[in-house]
């Protein structure tokens, strides 16, 4: 009696799994249950591809002492230094000097008060005193000529992303 009760109950549970692979059939709209072929992928590989070199905008040395000579003959009037109030908190040190043209501190206007920007009043140059000499070149993204920004810096390679969010240049410097 046991034996065909067990042969009964198996029967019945491939019965059940052959109902339950139907429905699956028609719930997921393919047969899950058959074996792929097994074919391999013949799909050409893609060919070499090197990106665009970034732009490189190199920062021109002017000199004040000429920017101040065509002021003169533009406008028929010297520049004059900035004219700072006696009062003032703000003060910008006798050391420095615009990292552009070399204007001295007389023509620097302290741009954003005392955190550390400063303006040169002879070629418009805005720099801050800390990282006013860190850079020789500026590079430029090839496809929107935006600055790009350095977002890893390693021993062997530096990485550089676009900052315009639409386009999406990567380059990578070692």
């Amino acid at each position: 009696m046991y034996p065909q009760l067990l042969t009964y109950l198996l029967e019945f549970i491939k019965y059940q799994e052959h109902i339950i692979r139907y429905l699956l059939t028609l719930l997921v709209g393919e047969n899950m249950f058959e074996k792929p072929t097994e074919e391999p992928v013949n799909m050409p590989y893609r060919k070499l591809q090197v990106d665009d070199l970034p732009i490189i905008e190199t920062i021109e040395q002017l000199d004040y002492k000429i920017l101040l000579q065509e002021f003169y003959e533009r406008h028929g009037k010297p520049l004059k230094p900035v004219q700072r109030r006696a009062n003032s908190k703000v003060s910008v040190p006798k050391s420095l000097n615009c990292p552009q043209c070399g204007a001295p501190s007389d023509f620097l206007y302290a741009n954003n008060g005392d955190k550390g920007q400063f303006q040169c009043k002879v070629c418009s140059c805005l720099f801050s005193d800390k990282n006013r000499f860190s850079k020789e070149a500026i590079l430029k993204c090839p496809h929107c000529a935006r600055t790009l920004e350095k977002i890893k810096e390693r021993k062997d390679f530096s990485v550089f992303k676009c900052k315009n969010n639409d386009c999406s240049y990567y380059q990578k410097k070692s």
